[in-house]
């Protein structure tokens, strides 16, 4: 086994190693320039939305986990050498979200856990303490300690991690069953969840704070995930074994060190893509989150998609498992039609197929995030080497 495992995992790695990303070079460094130029705000956070058509300083409300994100873009430009200020950038993201910034007061619960959405000025908050999304924010964090050899951020990210009271989210030992929304440092009645497969990372989490306190953990493992057959394809099951957004397959994909490069996990990330693109219409497919033209905010599944929203982010998302995605995001990326000029490039946004006339007025940042992954997760420089490498948990011990 030691032979084989080094082969093992360069079979995994090379295939988004050696590939150049040639036509869509240009639609990553627009999807970095999204996180980097637009989203990120004076004090170091991260918008919620881009705001179509409205001036570049934009609006004011942030979000946890679009803060996650934009560390990870920071961690990528540091990687390709595109920001010498990256760096900075992260140690002063780090610090604000540790109360370190003047006049900024991050929203937080007794238990650690941050407000879902943020004034991007003072920190302030009216929205509910989330665990997934203080998760992703976290992983971030994990990413930057991973990526910059700076004692500093390594400290605030040890101090980040270390003030969260991760396993108060578990509702059942085994992490099958999770809670969602925080108050007064304890779990908010009725907000439990059934672990699927974006609640995975906030159970992979709770998983390392045990092994680190314990040594030892009793959470759901990869092989123990429940599956069903869905018309002969077999995908990570939800609960009700229907089926389920895109998106939430794709993020443990690329955040969780578990799930990065481990086979079984990979061939579930092919089968939701199979799933989504035998429901689409050729390469026009993809259902995720975001938008709609009829019903607000949807977290879209391939079987329930109002307006047959077309999602390029999505398809994006499964290049580094799905070789057909990128050759789809390809032809999408060659109509200029499909295209939105913004002042960081031309970005692929959600459209509909009842409604071939509408177009979305906000892109939101972690919903757009799959499209950084995925075209990242097939960089030569990156690859989803990067993704497996930067997600190892190397937090500090608990003092």
């Amino acid at each position: 086994m030691k032979v084989l495992l080094p082969f093992f995992l360069l079979a995994i790695i090379a295939p988004a190693l050696g590939r150049d990303l040639g036509e869509l070079k240009p639609l990553f460094h627009s999807a970095l320039d999204f996180y980097g130029k637009l989203q990120r705000t004076p004090t170091g956070m991260y918008r919620d939305s881009y705001l179509v058509g409205d001036d570049i300083k934009q609006g004011q409300r942030c979000s946890t986990a679009a803060v996650g994100v934009g560390l990870i873009a920071l961690c990528m430009e540091h990687e390709l050498n595109r920001d010498p200020e990256a760096p900075k950038k992260a140690l002063q993201t780090l610090r604000a979200l540790n109360g370190k910034a003047g006049g900024f007061t991050p929203s937080r619960g007794k238990a650690g856990f941050y407000g879902h959405f943020f004034s991007a000025e003072t920190g302030a908050s009216q929205s509910e303490h989330s665990t997934i999304d203080t998760a992703i924010m976290v992983v971030g964090a994990l990413f930057c300690r991973n990526t910059f050899d700076d004692p500093g951020i390594k400290k605030e990210a040890d101090l980040l991690w270390n003030s969260i009271d991760w396993e108060v989210a578990l509702a059942r030992p085994d992490g099958s069953r999770l809670h969602m929304v925080m108050e007064e440092g304890k779990p908010k009645p009725r907000t439990v969840t059934q672990m699927f497969n974006e609640y995975y990372l906030l159970a992979w989490l709770i998983q390392e704070a045990q092994v680190q306190k314990r040594a030892g953990s009793k959470i759901i493992t990869i092989a123990q995930m429940p599956t069903w057959n869905n018309d002969g394809i077999r995908l990570l099951a939800e609960p009700r074994k229907t089926p389920q957004p895109s998106f939430i397959i794709q993020f443990p994909f690329y955040l969780s060190h578990p799930c990065t490069l481990d086979p079984r996990y990979r061939k579930f990330v092919l089968a939701q893509g199979q799933a989504d693109r035998r429901k689409g219409k050729g390469h026009l497919w993809g259902a995720g989150a975001g938008v709609t033209p009829d019903k607000g905010y949807v977290a879209a599944s391939y079987d329930r998609n109002p307006g047959r929203v077309v999602s390029p982010r999505i398809i994006a998302g499964f290049m580094p498992a799905m070789p057909e995605a990128r050759e789809d995001l390809l032809k999408l990326s060659r109509n200029s039609a499909r295209r939105l000029k913004t002042p960081v490039g031309d970005l692929l946004p959600r459209f509909s197929l009842e409604k071939p006339d509408w177009r979305p007025m906000r892109i939101e940042s972690i919903d757009f995030a799959s499209m950084l992954f995925g075209l990242a997760g097939i960089h030569p420089d990156l690859g989803m080497k990067f993704f497996h490498e930067r997600s190892k948990f190397t937090f500090g011990a608990v003092e």
